[in-house]
């Protein structure tokens, strides 16, 4: 029952997410990515409104390797403000194409396949640019609570230019 819950709620909000995204501008990949410069933990710093995350403060992100060669991806949310109930996400992360993953969420299954595109990434892997095609997904991940505001710029530079509307791009909450 809790999923018709979520998806009734969050479905509007899908529909809602194409206006944070140009999509006649072509989404590109990295080339010759190497997926395992996500494994690690990141603090969420900057994101569009998604529909995975409505309400969600201090979000963070882990990624783990698997023994299949595909990626386990939790994030963890807090709901109404950072001290709030963690609201876990876990799926499983499929890359594709080099630095094109198809994500499956674990309990909630009936969204389908996510398509995240990492776009960008620093050259010493502290702060991520990651989009979806369709506009669902627009996350800047760090591995600091509060990344160099000269690295962020780039991180945000980023999603501008795959067609992200830069008034769309919110910073995240992080506990000091």
């Amino acid at each position: 029952m809790w999923k018709s819950i979520l998806l009734a709620v969050f479905m509007p909000i899908c529909a809602a997410q194409a206006g944070v995204r140009d999509l006649s501008v072509p989404m590109m990949a990295l080339a010759d990515y190497d997926s395992t410069r996500l494994v690690g933990p990141w603090f969420e710093v900057a994101q569009t409104a998604s529909f995975l995350e409505q309400g969600c403060h201090g979000s963070t992100a882990k990624v783990t390797l698997r023994d299949d060669s595909r990626l386990t991806l939790k994030i963890a949310c807090h709901k109404f403000n950072l001290s709030g109930p963690i609201l876990p996400l876990e799926g499983v992360m499929a890359e594709t194409d080099p630095a094109i993953f198809e994500v499956r969420f674990v309990k909630l299954l009936e969204l389908g396949n996510l398509q995240l595109v990492v776009l960008w990434q620093a050259d010493d892997n502290s702060i991520v640019a990651i989009g979806s095609p369709t506009g669902q997904i627009g996350w800047i991940w760090s591995k600091s609570a509060h990344p160099d505001a000269a690295v962020l710029k780039q991180a945000k530079a980023a999603l501008v230019g795959a067609g992200y509307k830069e008034r769309a791009i919110k910073p995240v909450d992080q506990a000091d």
